[in-house]
């Protein structure tokens, strides 16, 4: 026995620390059997067989504690973070997921279930040009190989069939994330920033469950618009079920699904931009995503489209103006201001034009070119976008709609810690700007359903870890984990 071993050996083998077991597993465990003439026989005092078992213990206990110590230290350290942190983030069911979970319904018919995770995975060039923002962090856990591997095991860990990612390094989009993810079984595609930023979006998919039917880059910088000159970005792709496209059917007969991420502007002063950027991604949402076949029902109002997941970096908090738009569909944004677009008296207030009306994009957060489009299929005459009334009410009109029905996959607020909020990010103080939105909910008989959510975490409990990144979560944002069964149509 080492020296490490002996000391202790002698530390367990004390009264003190032992745990008595009358099935002796104490014993078995160490490696010292119960037959024979090690087994304690009824002819020893029961003080032997105690001092046996003690000194059993110690054994096994000095075995354990000597592996532990040859462990690398940061190891050790990340897998103790790893635990709590998993011990914290539980899976949160709805009923039907629930039901569903515990077999006490069977998944429909031709239906697919998968896991969608929404990551802002921290650009290495992003963290090495604002070293401030992470000098509380621990410094192996910035490092971009550790951090790599660590990505990897969040896809794993979570088994993801779907990535949504924000703040891909190009380079590292080809080195590291094609390469490694392909090798587990997905397939991408990615969107860079505009202008000289390296960084941007990134959809994969795994080639088992999804085949990419289309995808859509979206650029919210336009360099005629003054409110539209920053190189933010969106990104979409339309996917459809693998298993039915071996089935060599036309694409007018596939049933799609819609995944789309974005990271919007940051500045915290200028919820106008974002609100500009998020129409233009709606618009390019609602082209994807409207469902053709399904718009002459008189049920869907001449409006229906495929299942659609959005995600991303949003920048912005549950209590906005914006998450309303985004979850209501609605918003009167004439005089409001475009700092918070909250009502105010001085200052800068929007007026009834946010973006103009060259873009062809309408205040229905619709192209004008696909609205005239679908006319006849509601029974509209083509004519009245003709005049001039239609038209205006088309633009200018100082308030934005959309009609995509989309909502949280998360509460925003936790069933514990007396209802405390949820937190993605740091900025300033602990802050949810993370979402996954879909339209579950659009139908009476949803065929897209969600099941399931990976819980986050209030501030005081990410404290109470270290904060973001750590040797435990890679990023300085939380993955978003959920769970969907999507009952597509059969053919």
């Amino acid at each position: 026995m080492s020296n490490e071993q002996q000391k202790h050996f002698k530390r367990y083998s004390s009264v003190r620390y032992f745990h008595h077991s009358s099935s002796n597993q104490a014993i078995r465990k160490a490696g010292m059997g119960t037959s024979g003439s090690q087994a304690p026989t009824q002819n020893r005092t029961q003080v032997s067989g105690n001092q046996q078992r003690r000194q059993a213990y110690a054994y096994g206990c000095a075995n354990l504690l000597y592996e532990e110590s040859e462990i690398d230290p940061i190891k050790l350290k990340e897998k103790k973070l790893r635990y709590r942190l998993s011990s914290l983030r539980k899976w949160e069911y709805t009923k039907f997921g629930r039901e569903l979970q515990q077999r006490q319904i069977r998944p429909p018919a031709q239906s697919l279930k998968f896991t969608v995770l929404s990551y802002n995975v921290l650009a290495q060039h992003l963290l090495e040009e604002h070293t401030y923002l992470y000098r509380k962090a621990d410094p192996e856990a910035l490092d971009w190989n550790s951090r790599a591997e660590r990505i990897l095991r969040e896809v794993r860990d979570n088994q993801a069939d779907v990535l949504c990612l924000q703040e891909v390094q190009s380079d590292h989009y080809e080195t590291f994330y094609v390469p490694k993810l392909t090798a587990m079984g997905f397939t991408g595609v990615f969107k860079k920033r505009t202008g000289d930023k390296p960084d941007g979006c990134a959809i994969f998919f795994r080639d088992s469950k999804f085949e990419l039917k289309n995808s859509i880059s979206v650029e919210y910088c336009k360099p005629d618009v003054e409110l539209l000159d920053r190189d933010n970005i969106g990104l979409i792709a339309l996917l459809t079920p693998r298993i039915l496209h071996s089935r060599n059917s036309a694409d007018e007969d596939l049933p799609f699904i819609v995944v789309a991420t974005t990271h919007l502007l940051y500045n915290p002063r200028r919820h106008d931009i974002k609100l500009a950027q998020l129409q233009l991604l709606f618009a390019e949402l609602d082209l994807i995503a409207f469902n053709s076949s399904k718009a002459t029902s008189k049920n869907n109002n001449g409006i229906s489209y495929h299942p659609t997941i959005l995600t991303g970096d949003f920048n912005l908090t549950p209590n906005t103006s914006i998450y309303d738009f985004i979850t209501r569909g609605s918003l009167q944004f004439k005089g409001l201001s475009r700092r918070q677009l909250t009502p105010e008296d001085r200052g800068h207030v929007l007026d009834k034009e946010l973006i103009p009306p060259h873009l062809n994009v309408t205040d229905q957060c619709q192209h004008l070119h696909a609205t005239e489009r679908r006319i006849p299929l509601v029974g509209h005459s083509s004519s009245q976008l003709s005049n001039g009334e239609s038209s205006v009410e088309r633009f200018s009109t100082g308030q934005l709609s959309h009609q995509l029905q989309l909502q949280s996959v998360y509460p925003h607020r936790l069933n514990r810690l007396n209802g405390a909020n949820e937190a993605t990010t740091f900025q300033n103080e602990w802050v949810t700007v993370d979402y996954i939105f879909h339209n579950g909910f659009q139908f009476k008989n949803p065929n897209l359903q969600l099941l399931s959510r990976l819980g986050l975490l209030a501030g005081q409990e990410l404290d109470g870890l270290g904060g973001l990144p750590s040797l435990a979560s890679p990023s300085d944002h939380l993955p978003l984990v959920a769970r969907f069964l999507w009952k597509y149509k059969g053919l």
